[in-house]
């Protein structure tokens, strides 16, 4: 039974794929079609952060607010968002295709956010990044007072910042990047060192290998296996963040109408979408919903609801697609400004109006690649919706004419008091009581009514007893190689202010060599084994960077051993020819052969002498301590000159040693009263 419904499951998805690549097509080509529509640069970034591990002490600095907030598990972060931990705090943002986190005392900035660009400041304190896959052209930045970390491949790095702001590291435990400082000084990190950058010019910089991990690193590797061992990317793009949670907190089944749908588990009777959280204000989407539960995240931001055998489902998009990240795919119901605010999930094909502006080719692919095509619906059905609606979204004008499946399921709709929406308060707490007929013919909201922010709108509070969280360390300068992103965030009269703390390199970013390094490291703290990197010996020269003084902890470090030394280790044979080493000969034998050879001639030597069959060449009369073996013969051997060096291959009869073990008896040679001996 299990063979049969794979096929058909898979043969299912494929035509669900090209159906989604074929309405992308369509819907860019309408986009291009339509005059009127918006400026794209305008348009909000297809990906955010999400904060998907906080414990200890976190505050949260939102782009555009004067005040610290509380940092909630499952709240997006973008541009101009900020982080501090306390003395006990670690977090952690998923980002799609990395993970990124942070140890105690750390303060982090977002600068730039995109589909191509991860672009972050580390003021002080420790960051640890893994990068799973990296699509090309996209990279990932880390910006600190020291240098800028260009990272564009699979990888995990550290980088520590002290709190005085004072010389950067740089931990390579896998993958391989590229670090940038001023005059246009570039050098490339390898897997397996640790770097440590004195200042900007990156000329006072050390290497050595790395030593071990602490419980920072044992915790992050924890959580990278955690994400390598999650497997809804079956069902799930790997590009919707927050997925890895979806097998631990629900379960995957099949249904004929809409293929894989997620069940959460862990949820009580009588539980709905969009219930448990609240609202907060992110720019530039605004309107935001931060969900309560662990595992709240991709199911609000990506994908439609829908409700099959009295309980609530998820349908992801299709899982070869890159989808576009909505605040919350909701339709708004009101009954004028000030009063309730209302709301129900979206169903499986229904249209994603947003309450902000965006282009037309935004508004076609955030619906396109969150939309499912399923066997009850063709592809030129789903098209068609989107064209009829955003004229209605366009002028600003409630949708009218669409029977909306979730509007009247159990428990699907939710409303509370404008206020407590917009001041972030708990959703379950500030529920409202209202008439089933006052909402029921009410029109879907459009983007003006929305209920309009405020200072309270952007986060809930800190608990008042935490630490008071510091503010110099965000003003510190760090150098990047890109410029962050505009961070102009306009709430009423609020502006935010343009960075100054962030200085621009003028350098030109180049494309780092793929690093396949192929080591393993120990997941706790014990040493990490020198092992031979498919990399040059040397570093390759730069003509760009900025000259450099011979580093004298060169030597110290395997890898970067100068030529001379190559030949003590096996694993660089054979040397290129520019090696200055003695002229090249025949392959040389191992050590025990050699012994062997020695031992077999030494052994040769003496049953010679035994035999009286080697007269050995008269020398000048020396002072010798007798030797009992040798008696009456008053001689000593010394070999010619021309055979002093034991690796010029002098002949095989030749080679005494006195301190060689004993070997079985071979024939002596025959006497030659021509050989020198």
């Amino acid at each position: 039974m299990r063979g049969p419904d794979g096929v058909v499951s898979l043969a299912r998805g494929w035509r669900a794929f090209l159906a989604v690549c074929l309405l992308l097509c369509t819907g860019l080509a309408l986009a291009q079609t339509d005059d009127s529509q918006t400026d794209a640069t305008a348009d909000p970034p297809a990906r955010v952060a999400r904060l998907s591990y906080a414990s200890g002490d976190l505050g949260l600095m939102p782009a555009g607010s004067t005040e610290w907030a509380a940092a909630d598990v499952n709240r997006p972060l973008t541009n101009g968002d900020k982080l501090s931990s306390g003395p006990d705090a670690r977090a952690e943002l998923e980002l799609g295709g990395a993970a990124l986190r942070i140890s105690n005392q750390t303060d982090i900035g977002v600068l730039n956010l995109s589909d191509q660009i991860g672009q972050f400041e580390l003021t002080q304190g420790t960051l640890s990044i893994t990068v799973r896959n990296v699509d090309q052209g996209a990279d990932y930045e880390i910006d600190t007072p020291t240098l800028a970390l260009v990272i564009n491949q699979p990888g995990t790095f550290r980088v520590d910042v002290g709190a005085n702001g004072n010389g950067t590291t740089v931990t390579v435990f896998d993958g391989g990047g590229i670090v940038y400082g001023e005059n246009n000084a570039q050098r490339e990190v390898f897997s397996g060192r640790s770097y440590q950058f004195g200042d900007s010019t990156l000329s006072d910089m050390t290497v050595s290998d790395i030593q071990g991990r602490d419980e920072f690193d044992a915790w992050s590797n924890d959580r990278d296996a955690q994400y390598a061992s999650s497997n809804s990317t079956q069902y799930v793009s790997p590009d919707v963040v927050g997925s890895q949670d979806l097998n631990q907190y629900g379960d995957w089944q099949q249904d004929d109408d809409y293929g894989a749908v997620w069940y959460p588990t862990t949820v009580a009777a009588g539980w709905a979408p969009y219930s448990l959280g609240h609202w907060v204000w992110i720019a530039p989407w605004g309107w935001t919903w931060v969900d309560a539960m662990p595992w709240g995240f991709a199911p609000y931001h990506y994908g439609r609801w829908v409700y099959l055998h009295r309980r609530w489902g998820w349908i992801p998009c299709a899982p070869r697609v890159r989808p576009i990240y909505a605040p919350a795919l909701v339709a708004f119901v009101g009954i004028g400004r000030g009063g309730p605010v209302g709301w129900f999930p979206l169903g499986p094909h229904e249209v994603y109006n947003p309450w902000y502006r965006a282009s037309r080719n935004y508004y076609t692919n955030v619906n396109l690649t969150n939309i499912r095509i399923t066997r009850n619906i063709n592809q030129e059905t789903v098209i068609n919706n989107i064209h009829n609606q955003y004229g209605f979204y366009h002028e600003g004008r409630p949708v009218t004419g669409v029977n909306y499946a979730n509007r009247d399921m159990p428990h699907a709709f939710t409303a509370i008091s404008a206020q407590a929406f917009a001041s972030a308060r708990n959703v379950q707490a500030s529920q409202v009581r209202v008439d089933p007929q006052q909402f029921a013919h009410a029109s879907v909201m459009a983007a003006a009514p929305v209920e309009r922010p405020s200072s309270a709108s952007f986060g809930q509070p800190r608990v008042a007893s935490t630490r008071p969280l510091p503010s110099a360390a965000f003003n510190r300068p760090v150098v990047a190689v890109r410029a962050p992103a505009a961070n102009v965030v306009a709430v009423g009269e609020i502006h935010a202010a343009a960075r100054s703390n962030v200085r621009v390199l003028n350098v030109q970013p180049q494309s780092s060599p793929r690093v396949v390094s192929g080591q393993t490291f120990p997941r706790y703290g014990a040493p990490a084994q020198t092992q031979a990197a498919p990399r040059p010996v040397e570093e390759p020269a730069r003509p760009q960077a900025a000259p450099r003084p011979a580093a004298p902890a060169l030597p110290q470090v395997p890898h970067f051993a100068p030529a001379q030394q190559v030949q003590q280790t096996p694993r660089y044979e054979p040397q290129p020819s520019a090696v200055q080493q003695a002229p090249r000969y025949a392959p040389q034998p191992s050590m025990q052969q050699e012994q062997e050879r020695q031992a077999i001639e030494q052994e040769r030597f003496n049953a010679a002498q035994r035999a009286h069959q080697y007269v050995p060449e008269q020398q000048a009369p020396r002072e010798v301590q007798p030797n009992p073996s040798y008696m009456p013969q008053q001689y000593h051997y010394q070999p010619p000159a021309q055979y002093a060096r034991p690796e010029m291959g002098r002949p095989a009869e030749q080679q005494p040693h006195p301190q060689s073990a004993p070997h079985p008896q071979h024939a002596p040679p025959p006497a030659r009263n021509d050989q020198q001996h």
